[in-house]
Protein backbone atom coordinates (compact mmCIF):
# COMPACT_ATOMS: atom_id res chain seq x y z
CA UNK A 1 0.00 0.00 0.00
CA UNK A 2 1.37 3.43 -0.91
CA UNK A 3 1.46 6.34 1.51
CA UNK A 4 -1.32 8.08 -0.45
CA UNK A 5 -3.51 4.99 -0.27
CA UNK A 6 -2.93 4.85 3.50
CA UNK A 7 -4.01 8.49 3.74
CA UNK A 8 -7.14 7.80 1.67
CA UNK A 9 -7.98 4.70 3.70
CA UNK A 10 -7.56 6.53 7.00
CA UNK A 11 -9.79 9.36 5.77
CA UNK A 12 -12.43 6.79 4.80
CA UNK A 13 -12.27 5.25 8.27
CA UNK A 14 -12.71 8.68 9.86
CA UNK A 15 -15.94 9.17 7.93
CA UNK A 16 -17.43 5.80 8.85
CA UNK A 17 -16.48 5.56 12.53
CA UNK A 18 -17.77 8.52 14.51
CA UNK A 19 -16.37 7.23 17.82
CA UNK A 20 -12.80 7.20 16.52
CA UNK A 21 -13.04 10.08 14.04
CA UNK A 22 -10.63 12.35 15.93
CA UNK A 23 -8.07 9.58 16.26
CA UNK A 24 -8.21 8.75 12.55
CA UNK A 25 -8.01 12.43 11.59
CA UNK A 26 -4.95 12.90 13.79
CA UNK A 27 -3.25 9.89 12.21
CA UNK A 28 -4.20 11.11 8.73
CA UNK A 29 -2.67 14.53 9.40
CA UNK A 30 0.57 12.82 10.48
CA UNK A 31 0.53 10.65 7.34
CA UNK A 32 0.04 13.74 5.15
CA UNK A 33 2.90 15.55 6.90
CA UNK A 34 5.20 12.56 6.46
CA UNK A 35 4.24 12.28 2.79
CA UNK A 36 5.04 15.97 2.26
CA UNK A 37 8.39 15.61 4.03
CA UNK A 38 9.27 12.58 1.93
CA UNK A 39 8.38 14.46 -1.26
CA UNK A 40 10.64 17.32 -0.15
CA UNK A 41 13.47 14.86 0.71
CA UNK A 42 13.39 15.89 4.38
CA UNK A 43 13.96 12.34 5.56
CA UNK A 44 15.31 13.22 9.01
CA UNK A 45 12.24 15.32 9.85
CA UNK A 46 9.95 12.58 8.53
CA UNK A 47 11.81 10.02 10.64
CA UNK A 48 11.37 12.11 13.80
CA UNK A 49 7.64 12.39 13.15
CA UNK A 50 7.36 8.62 12.62
CA UNK A 51 9.25 7.98 15.87
CA UNK A 52 6.71 10.10 17.79
CA UNK A 53 3.68 8.20 16.49
CA UNK A 54 1.69 5.57 18.36
CA UNK A 55 2.57 1.97 17.56
CA UNK A 56 -0.21 1.04 15.11
CA UNK A 57 -0.02 4.12 12.86
CA UNK A 58 3.79 3.96 12.99
CA UNK A 59 3.66 0.38 11.75
CA UNK A 60 1.17 1.36 9.04
CA UNK A 61 3.29 4.24 7.72
CA UNK A 62 6.46 2.12 7.83
CA UNK A 63 4.75 -0.58 5.77
CA UNK A 64 3.54 2.05 3.30
CA UNK A 65 6.99 3.65 3.02
CA UNK A 66 8.60 0.25 2.47
CA UNK A 67 6.03 -0.59 -0.21
CA UNK A 68 6.49 2.73 -2.00
CA UNK A 69 10.20 3.46 -1.52
CA UNK A 70 11.65 0.05 -0.68
CA UNK A 71 12.74 -1.71 2.47
CA UNK A 72 16.33 -0.51 2.17
CA UNK A 73 15.14 3.11 2.04
CA UNK A 74 13.05 2.57 5.18
CA UNK A 75 15.92 0.94 7.07
CA UNK A 76 18.49 3.53 6.00
CA UNK A 77 16.41 6.67 6.60
CA UNK A 78 14.05 5.59 9.38
CA UNK A 79 15.85 2.79 11.18
CA UNK A 80 12.90 0.40 10.87
CA UNK A 81 12.64 -2.96 9.16
CA UNK A 82 9.50 -4.69 7.97
CA UNK A 83 8.93 -8.32 7.18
Amino acid sequence: MSVQKLIDQTFSYSRTNADLKDLYMSDMKDFIAIDALLSACHFESASKLVDEMDTVPREQICMAIAAEYGQEFLAKNFGYEVA
